[in-house]
């Protein structure tokens, strides 16, 4: 498994402790894949700019400044 793979079941198991939504833990999963903001507004048939709102939340609840320091909780092991 490459640094760039995650499965569902490890994603899961750090991402608990966060207190996410079931809606910002879908989002998480997608972005920490590797899809763009863009992609996952596709792919769930909202706007780029809710998928923003939903990532402002999702780095706030899991106390980091944007998404590369996002990534780097699921692949520090």
């Amino acid at each position: 498994m490459t640094q760039s793979e995650i499965t569902k079941e490890q994603y899961l198991k750090i991402a608990q402790k966060f207190s996410f939504t079931k809606r910002e833990l879908e989002l998480g999963f997608l972005k920490v894949s590797g899809f763009s903001n863009r992609r996952i507004a596709y792919m769930l048939g909202i706007s780029e700019q809710t998928v923003k709102n939903h990532f402002t939340h999702i780095y706030e609840k899991a106390w980091v400044p944007g998404r590369n320091e996002f990534k780097e909780l699921f692949f520090e092991e």
